[in-house]
């Protein structure tokens, strides 16, 4: 019941960190296009991508530093704690000097005609990359620091960072125009100032705080524990580049072939899967921690039981609020930004689509992770992302539109997801007819009716309001039709003894 109540806790923790910080990116981007123009926001998602490519990198190494860490926790062992921290360290710093090296070794091939940037903006495009890369260093630096504050399920410290790196991009963004200097330059030092902000937020608090937040030490470093480390976080860094070289890849693509106008919408379409996601990452970042912390304590089952919850209910959180937000996201882009580049609102849902379609079978990559035997795993579920790339090239060399490249994308993601169950067949306990009744087939009903809510509004009505009859209808028939179908007994009662308590507090 604590575990249960913990987790809650934590994702409505999240819930209102994220939902602040969606406001103020919101507000933050529209002002940051008005700004920059939309061949300048072009320039910056483009460059700016590489910090986006890498964090995807740099999550990886969080996501194995905190899976050790947990594992670590589970068996209650501090010594063991402060080597795996000491460690981690140690190996970031590490790679982060190895991978600056070979982004300050590639500026001459980026800038010398390979990417399409406009002879007058490419000076000012080297220096957004030179401030790049620094924030791609800093950003190995904080991992294992966020890994730390993860597994330790502070979700507070964590919740007050992030607000207030919001509120003070918004801040710095207000004050962009009046900078004398080149607005995308000031824009890039304002990203760099943020992300140092963040690093010393976090590092300083976990030193006083934890006791196996220690300085690295290489007597703490051990041949097995590095190979195991290695190992772990190589098979997880390849999974998440091959996901970062098919967003970067097709961004790239979409550069040469239409231009940096386009990679305004790519980049803004990312931005909007980004905003949305918060409602099923919340939940998934709140699990995680005791999904480690139970495979670590050899309770398998028990994790078991969190994977599937944890697949459920994001693809619930998700879904709910994304399919109604996909029927009106042309309307969600106008009053968001005013001038919409083309093809954003393809991109949106596409993006969106990716996401609900991976949640599906989100928690076995988490079970996966957390048993540790990921190679064959990884090999087989994330290579196929790569092919993405070449199949959405082809396509626009041939002349087809940009819904090509919705399909393409869309039908690799869901070959992804469905690869996932009989890879998991290898974990010991796990059974395939369980997660397909338990989660597949308990969404199936509220997906059909927000479908068809939503769909009966757009083809009813066409007024200025629509969306908000859209969502006003779509979201309680979703909630409505999840508490019937998707949620067994056990479920239903927590939720109702939390609306309860919630009904007593207001009286």
């Amino acid at each position: 019941m604590k575990s249960s109540n913990r987790i809650i806790v934590n994702t409505l923790a999240q819930y209102a960190r994220t939902l602040i910080n969606l406001v103020l990116s919101l507000y933050s981007a529209r002002l940051v296009l008005q700004i920059l123009g939309e061949d300048d926001y072009g320039i910056y998602a483009l460059i700016g991508g590489v910090v986006a490519m890498l964090s995807f990198f740099t999550n990886s190494l969080v996501s194995s530093t905190q899976r050790f860490l947990s594992i670590g926790q589970g068996r209650g062992n501090l010594e063991e704690l402060k080597r795996i921290f000491s460690s981690s360290l140690l190996l970031h710093i590490i790679l982060g000097l190895a991978v600056t090296v070979i982004l300050e070794c590639l500026t001459p091939f980026l800038f010398d005609g390979f990417l399409n940037i406009p002879p007058d903006r490419t000076e000012a495009a080297i220096i957004v990359y030179q401030q790049v890369v620094v924030m791609v260093y800093i950003s190995f630096l904080s991992a294992p620091y966020k890994a730390l504050l993860v597994s330790r399920e502070n979700i507070v410290y964590t919740s007050i960072v992030d607000v207030a790196d919001g509120v003070m991009k918004v801040v710095l963004v207000l004050i962009l125009p009046y900078i004398p200097a080149s607005h995308l330059v000031a824009y890039g030092w304002i990203m760099l100032f943020i992300t140092v902000f963040e690093f010393f937020c976090f590092s300083v608090y976990t030193h006083r705080k934890y006791e196996e937040c220690v300085f690295p030490r290489w007597r703490h470093l051990t041949r097995e524990y590095v190979r195991q480390l290695m190992a772990f976080t190589g098979w997880i860094t390849y999974s998440t580049l091959c996901i970062a070289v098919r967003n970067q890849g097709l961004a790239i693509i979409l550069n040469r072939i239409k231009g940096p106008a386009i990679n305004a919408a790519y980049g803004i379409g990312m931005q909007i899967s980004g905003m949305v996601s918060f409602v099923s990452t919340s939940l998934t970042n709140a699990i995680a921690p005791q999904l480690m912390a139970s495979e670590g304590g050899s309770k398998r089952e028990q994790m078991l039981f969190l994977s599937e919850m944890n697949s459920k209910f994001s693809y619930l959180l998700l879904a709910g609020v994304g399919i109604p937000v996909m029927f009106e996201m042309q309307v969600v882009l106008k009053a968001w930004l005013g001038d919409v580049p083309d093809s954003t609102a393809l991109f949106g849902c596409m993006f969106l689509i990716m996401m609900i379609v991976d949640m599906l079978t989100t928690g076995l990559a988490a079970a996966n992770n957390a048993v540790g035997r990921i190679g064959r795993y990884v090999l087989i579920d994330y290579t196929p992302k790569l092919l993405a790339v070449p199949a959405c090239w082809y396509a626009l060399h041939r002349g087809c539109g940009m819904w090509t490249v919705l399909a393409v994308m869309v039908a690799v993601e869901t070959l992804c997801m469905l690869i996932r169950l009989p890879l998991s067949r290898r974990i010991e306990g796990f059974s395939m007819g369980r997660y397909c009744r338990n989660v597949l087939a308990r969404v199936v009903v509220p997906t059909l009716v927000s479908l068809a809510v939503c769909t009966a509004v757009h083809f009813l009505t066409d007024s200025a309001w629509r969306i908000l009859l859209t969502l006003s209808l779509a979201l309680p028939a979703f909630a409505i039709a999840a508490y019937r179908f998707s949620l067994v007994d056990i479920e239903r009662r927590k939720i109702d003894s939390i609306l309860a308590m919630l009904h007593l507090k207001k009286h």
